[in-house]
């Protein structure tokens, strides 16, 4: 999902690999390895395929660009990774659920 997040921030909001990396929290090596495919590739095309995860990371982009952090926005990490896993399961990827999801199960 890195990787769709630092291509947006590159390609579609014209940030240099630095910035993309700061607002990020992850290293210019990474966004650079990124947007050179040598990083974050695995399931970039499953992502990029499911409409509703790419709006949801559109809006995450948008947001980022338009505070400049990533500071206010851990809660919309945690939901748009939740619906990553879903995307994954519906494409026979099942990963175990985080401390926050289980928290919501046993609820």
């Amino acid at each position: 999902m890195r990787s769709v997040i630092a291509t947006k921030l590159v390609k579609d909001k014209g940030y240099p690999l630095y910035r993309a990396a700061l607002v990020m929290g992850v290293t210019p090596a990474a966004v650079a390895n990124y947007m050179n495919g040598k990083r974050g590739t695995a399931i970039k095309s499953m992502i990029e395929k499911d409409q509703r995860l790419m709006e949801m990371i559109g809006d995450l982009v948008d947001k980022m660009a338009s505070s400049g952090s990533t500071n206010q926005l851990a809660t919309y990490y945690c939901i748009l990774c939740a619906e990553g896993k879903r995307v994954l399961k519906r494409n026979g990827i099942s990963l175990p659920s985080c401390l926050y999801e289980s928290n919501l199960m046993l609820k």
